[in-house]
């Protein structure tokens, strides 16, 4: 049941109060947004941005009309408000004595310029104040700004989240540094992989010590010599599964002659060098006889081409924070 019924200043944009809701409506008639109280509305204003300001028993709120709404201040009885102008708000006491609250409105204009996307504003507020907080970051993160919340985050961790969250490796790469967690060198490992950018992922990939991947990114981006130098890293490192594996991936098989011969696979060492036509162990030699004349050196493929680039990404535009 709708007790009041108030237009904005332009005609644009209709506010419905009923005892416990606030409806806010375009000139059509079309709801926007549905505000319900537990208290009861008492009235309510529209600014000169078309923000509504509305009291209740206790409190006086403002929404905005994608609904959005927090508390400006309390009260300490009922008002009933009659204007808004910039930081002041004009209203009636129970007696009907009109008085002039000055409250601080930077919350509610901050959001609206971020929705409307007035970024000029929105930096405006951030460097002329200090209510940003957690329930701020958040915020900006639930309304997919977390470049916004960025600009202003001091915290390491909570950096490193928002410039992953933006696809930021640059600045999700100083945080990496300053936590130097596993953890969040394989989260960065991954945004990197998935934006192509092999040399942030070779970084990871060393830090975590995932020598397996990082044999595995040598071989696809044609890289022979660092591919090479797994190989003696997993000798150094007594992993002969390793050695073995970036051995057949490089097709050297006197490496791999020399590994099975030194992991005690005698009959595997001379097969292979048997049949790639290599001299075997002649202790073996009447039990190779079974090995077909005709086998092939199934040799990888050099690579055409040494990846030395990241992978393309579009070219866009700097956003507007990214200037500031």
């Amino acid at each position: 049941k709708c007790k009041y019924a108030i237009w904005s200043s332009d005609m644009t944009y209709l506010a419905l109060l009923s005892k416990h809701d606030v409806v806010l409506c375009n000139k059509q008639l079309d709801p926007l947004c549905t505000i319900h109280e537990n208290v009861r509305v008492k009235s309510g204003v529209w600014d000169d941005r078309n923000v509504f300001i509305y009291t209740t028993s206790n409190h006086i709120k403002y929404s905005l009309l994608n609904g959005d709404y927090g508390i400006i201040r309390t009260l300490d009885c009922p008002l009933y408000l009659t204007k808004v102008q910039e930081s002041q708000i004009f209203c009636l006491d129970r007696s009907c004595k009109p008085c002039v609250l000055d409250v601080d409105v930077t919350e509610y204009r901050f959001k609206w310029a971020l929705v409307n996307r007035k970024y000029e504003n929105v930096m405006q507020v951030i460097r002329n104040s200090k209510f940003i907080g957690q329930s701020i970051i958040s915020y900006l993160q639930q309304k997919g700004f977390p470049e916004v919340a960025l600009y202003f985050v001091n915290d390491d961790r909570t950096r490193f989240a928002l410039a992953l969250e933006c696809g930021n490796l640059t600045a999700a790469m100083e945080s990496a540094r300053a936590l130097n967690e596993t953890e969040c060198w394989k989260q960065l490992g991954d945004v990197a992989l998935i934006q192509g950018n092999h040399q942030v992922l070779e970084m990871c990939y060393k830090r975590c010590k995932n020598f397996e991947k990082l044999t595995f990114l040598y071989l696809i981006t044609g890289n022979m010599e660092k591919l090479r130098i797994m190989m003696r890293t997993a000798d150094a490192r007594n992993d002969i599964s390793a050695h073995f594996h970036a051995a057949l991936l490089l097709g050297d098989v006197e490496e791999r002659i020399r590994i099975l011969n030194e992991s005690n696979n005698k009959p595997l060492a001379c097969l292979t060098a048997k049949c790639h036509g290599y001299e075997t162990d002649a202790d073996f030699e009447s039990d190779l006889d079974s090995v077909l004349d005709d086998c092939v050196y199934l040799k990888p493929p050099a690579p055409v081409q040494h990846l030395n680039e990241n992978w393309p990404l579009l070219v866009v535009s700097n956003g507007f924070f990214d200037n500031v």
